[in-house]
This record gives structure tokens, sequence and C-alpha cells, in this order.
């Protein structure tokens, strides 16, 4: 796989991706197509990890996609923090957890691809 031909259209699916997820974590509540117990923290984690996989293969140079990719664990704590204001959100440690889980996954996940591709 070639990443440079691919990195711009990559990297605006990221961006809209960040958009997307701080738009349904900032309105006051989510219904989650399936729900079981700590249905919320799967979705976080495989949300995050996406924000992750996408900079990972998006950016050439691999310091930045690392930096790129742990700065979402920074938006998920601001977003968490952001939620405590909310009618019907509550502020979790747990979902950080299971965000910044999701990020350390999807790095690793990227690397994994990255590697095979090479």
């Amino acid at each position: 796989m070639e990443f440079s031909k691919w990195s711009r259209s990559i990297l605006l699916f990221w961006g809209i991706s960040i958009c997307i997820v701080i738009y349904y974590s900032l309105i006051p509540q989510v219904e989650f197509p399936i729900d079981f117990w700590n249905a919320d923290k799967v979705y976080h984690c495989a949300a995050y990890g996406w924000l992750a996989v996408l900079p990972m293969i998006g950016f050439a140079i691999r310091r930045l996609a690392v930096s790129a990719a742990l700065s979402m664990i920074i938006l998920g704590v601001l977003l968490e923090i952001g939620q405590y204001y909310i009618p019907g959100r509550t502020f979790s440690l747990l979902d950080i957890t299971a965000n910044s889980l999701g990020v350390i996954l999807g790095i690793f996940l990227a690397d994994y691809l990255r590697s095979r591709s090479e």
C-alpha cells in the first residue's frame, strides 16, 4: 500500500471523523444502536482507535503520525471535561481510559498494517 498516494484523502477523512466524534460527544444524550453492559466503553475504544489509525496511515513521517494519534487522547480528555457541563452527560474516568486504550491499540494496529505493506 502506498501511503503518500492516499494521504490527503485519509487526512481529510480523519478531520471529518474528529468532527463527528466531537459532535456526538457534546450532544445531550446519545442512543447506542446496540446496548449491553459497558457498551459505551467499547464504542469509545473503537472510535478513538479509528481516530488514531487514520493519522498513522495518513502521515508519511512516523513521528508526526504518532504525535497526531496521541493528540486524540488530549481530545478525549477535553471532551470528557466538556461533558461535565452538558445536561444528560457525565464526566467519566473510565471513558478517558477507554479512549486512551483505543488510541494505543490504533497505533499498534496501524504499525502492523504499515509493516505488512512494506
